[in-house]
């Protein structure tokens, strides 16, 4: 065969080989042309990963914050008051109405427009004086609460603080008598394992207020050697706080009562959270005035039990609250502790016989109420 002969298949392949490269360019051409315009999605790139690969659950992309859209033609936005110049600004107090309601914002939002919304327009302010304790702030601090029958206004009683489980789950009410140190029943410590201590906080239900609640890990639990649970007896237990509170205006702590202090039993009251509030869309801290038995509520010659009824229709079930009494001079001194009810009567813990007690408890851990 001649030299022409041979090359002739040879250069037939070439041919082929060309026209199916440039086929195969042509294809992604026009493939690429499709994505541009629109008329075929992309491929992801996690499609062309081997199927031996494994992936993982993790994204990168964080979920969009919704922006609730209010105004009557939707112009406006949902943010929190202390976000919006037009109700924040030049403003000693905001009136927050609990009988007004909104299909759009929440109760502590405004409907604000765009180029009045503002970041960090109220900060959280230090206590001037950290070394009094039990002062209260009245009407609150920031804003005022109206419309409400129990309700108090944010930061109005600072030393309620909230117990919550490592679940997340709210437990009980305690009180705050030290900034590193929490007191509260043994009946809301015991079995829960680890908690958390809430400062600060007003509305359980959100986190919407107007300055931000501290939240601190109890270090060491202290329940008292004789409590019990069937009797009830000895309910009370220390929290000692893994580091102490910031002195801020909404948490300070309460007075004890050794009896010096001449103190208005007639003024009494318990502050704290319903522990049954199931289905509620808020759950603030509520106030309710307690009217004291002069008499025992323990059938003991000597009772460690302070029994008080409520003046409020409302049923309250506030566990751990503190009975609270104020002086002449509005200074508020921690008498009781909320423990049990049967036959009409709330029962507490009658704090001021355990005062000692207290004391010798913190004192190993370098504290000294």
């Amino acid at each position: 065969m001649s030299s022409a002969g041979k090359l002739g298949p040879v250069l037939m392949l070439f041919a082929l080989i060309l026209l199916s490269s440039a086929s195969a360019e042509e294809e992604d051409y026009e493939e690429s042309l499709d994505i541009v315009f629109g008329k075929k999605e992309s491929t992801p790139l996690t499609t062309r990963t081997p199927e031996t690969t494994t992936t993982t659950t993790t994204t990168t992309k964080q979920p969009l914050t919704q922006v609730k859209r209010c105004g009557m033609f939707k112009e406006n936005v949902c943010v929190k008051r202390t976000e919006c110049a037009e109700t924040a600004s030049n403003v000693r107090k905001i009136i927050i109405n609990l009988r007004e309601s909104s299909s759009t914002c929440h109760y502590l939002e405004a409907c604000c427009r765009p180029e009045d919304r503002h970041k960090d327009i109220i900060n959280r302010e230090p206590t001037t004086d950290n070394s009094q304790c039990g002062v209260s702030n009245v009407d609150g601090i920031y804003m005022t609460v109206r419309g409400g029958s129990l309700q108090t206004s944010f930061g109005e009683y600072p030393w309620v603080v909230a117990l919550f489980n490592d679940k997340h789950n709210f437990v009980c009410t305690a009180t705050l008598i030290a900034y590193d140190v929490v007191l509260t029943t043994g009946t809301c410590v015991d079995g829960e394992g680890q908690l958390t201590v809430k400062a600060g906080d007003w509305d359980l239900m959100t986190e919407k207020e107007f300055v931000g609640h501290v939240s601190l890990r109890v270090k060491t639990p202290i329940l008292h050697e004789k409590f019990n649970w069937d009797s009830a007896q000895n309910n009370i237990a220390l929290l000692i706080l893994e580091s102490s509170f910031p002195t801020l205006r909404h948490i300070t702590p309460i007075c004890l009562h050794d009896g010096d202090t001449e103190i208005f039993y007639e003024k009494c009251f318990i502050t704290g959270w319903k522990s049954r509030s199931i289905g509620q869309w808020r759950d603030i801290v509520v106030k309710v005035d307690m009217a004291i038995d002069s008499g025992s509520c323990s059938v003991n010659s000597i009772s460690t039990e302070i029994c008080a009824i409520e003046n409020s229709t409302e049923p309250i079930y506030a566990r751990g609250a503190p009975l609270v009494c104020p002086t002449d001079t509005s200074i508020h001194h921690l008498i009781g502790a909320w423990s049990t009810r049967t036959n009409g009567k709330t029962h507490f813990t009658d704090v001021r016989q355990y005062c000692r007690w207290i004391r010798n408890k913190v004192k190993p851990f370098g504290i000294f109420i």
